[in-house]
């Protein structure tokens, strides 16, 4: 059953802005000082070929969706060399990561008011995307994780058409976010053809740019470049197979690929062809139980909501043949939402999982493949990660049950209001 929610809207005060500002503030700092580049220089390259005139996938490979490069260029504008570009680009992947906290709290208090769990979330974000520093400001992976949760956050606020748009763009941006349409479609049906339509025509008019781009980009040649890529080495079956090397039961190699390390050799070309039916078949099946559970008893309160839709993302994330760190940036949010009501263990496992991923890059032999300590921390994560993601397919399996009376779309009465 879930918290009870205060029958009084609730507004972020002072405080709650000023505890916003001082989690934002550290990675200010850190955008404006670190050195790492991580895959910033591919993105200024690329970008800055894109206003020189080049055509991306005719003159340059461009390996991401076609708004990938649309968020890279105003800071390769803003900033003209490298250098600049990194700081610019960082102090636009802050605001998205402002913008996430400002889900955060604001879900918070409007669900619990004045009482410590309206700071859950926003508190174990913030921990985890510091921790998570090294890749979360190197990377562009806020940007569509910003668009996928304010998705979320619209459909649960009744704020379809943007709901839409944002799982839209956010598809265009990094592909992921589709995982999710299913699940906002189900939810919307339940609602009714208005809701249904508005989401629809969000949908349509945050793709609608891909028309007039097909006609001088042919954008869509980047999925080449992925159905290529090999078994990444941080993934599940990887992390199995990696460990089966170490003990003597397989023959692989660690190979520095163009885009990641990767693990070649015949076991590898076996286990990469098995993995893919396998997160192919699983992400198609934790989506259609996440739509079963929201038809037959839609969501009522965000946590619910964002449960369900950590149900397919966990399954896209950790059943893909390419499992890069930034990818566990996908999921945070939404496991974030989780802490504000039900069990805590589940979200909290997922998040320290996301945490301690950092540790496999402090001290590592990550360009010569991992030594067993680093093996043992890779097959840790990735358990902590498909389990969270079973209890909550299992969670999920058990709400598309019919409800009271036999009316699956029941919900339990809420309790009285928390105390201000």
């Amino acid at each position: 059953m879930s918290a009870p929610t205060s029958s009084a809207p609730h507004r972020l005060e002072p405080r709650h802005w000023f505890a916003l500002a001082v989690s934002v503030l550290p990675l200010v700092l850190y955008a404006l000082f670190s050195l790492r580049e991580g895959d910033l220089p591919l993105y200024f390259r690329t970008s800055r070929a894109f206003l020189d005139g080049a055509v991306p996938n005719r003159d340059f490979r461009f390996e991401y969706p076609p708004y990938a490069l649309l968020w890279f260029v105003p800071a390769t504008w803003a900033g003209g060399d490298l250098r600049g570009f990194i700081l610019a680009f960082g102090l636009e992947l802050t605001l998205f990561d402002a913008f996430i906290k400002w889900l955060l709290l604001s879900e918070g208090v409007r669900r619990w008011g004045t009482t410590w769990r309206a700071w859950a979330p926003l508190a174990a974000y913030f921990v985890v995307s510091w921790i998570q520093s090294v890749h979360y400001l190197k990377r562009y992976d806020v940007i569509p994780a910003a668009l996928a949760l304010g998705a979320l956050v619209a459909l649960m606020r009744r704020r379809e058409g943007w709901a839409g748009a944002a799982l839209a763009v956010g598809t265009v941006t990094k592909l992921y976010p589709a995982v999710l349409v299913p699940l906002a479609l189900a939810v919307c049906w339940r609602r009714g053809a208005k809701p249904t339509r508005a989401l629809m025509m969000g949908l349509v008019a945050g793709a609608l740019p891909l028309l007039p781009l097909s006609l001088v980009w042919p954008w869509w040649q980047f999925a080449s470049f992925h159905v290529e890529r090999g078994l990444q080495v941080e993934a599940f079956t990887a992390g199995l197979l990696w460990a089966a090397h170490q003990l003597g039961f397989a023959d692989v190699q660690w190979v520095h690929a163009p885009a990641s390390y990767e693990l070649h050799g015949a076991a590898a070309e076996g286990v990469r062809a098995i993995t893919r039916q396998l997160w192919v078949a699983g992400s198609l099946l934790a989506a259609a139980v996440s739509v079963r559970a929201a038809w037959r008893r839609p969501p009522v309160h965000m946590e619910d909501a964002a449960r369900l839709a950590l149900v397919p993302l966990v399954a896209f994330v950790i059943l893909n043949p390419v499992l890069s760190p930034q990818y566990l940036i996908w999921l945070t949010g939404a496991a974030a939402l989780a802490l504000l009501s039900g069990p805590v263990g589940p979200p909290a496992v997922l998040l320290v999982a996301a945490a301690i991923t950092r540790g496999l890059f402090a001290g590592s032999t990550y360009d010569t493949g991992f030594q067993p300590p680093y093996t043992a921390l890779l097959l840790a994560r990735n358990a902590m990660v498909l389990g969270a993601g079973l209890v909550w397919a299992r969670e999920a399996w058990w709400r598309g049950r019919p409800g009271p009376a036999g009316h699956p779309d029941v919900e339990p009465t809420p309790a009285p209001a928390p105390p201000a």
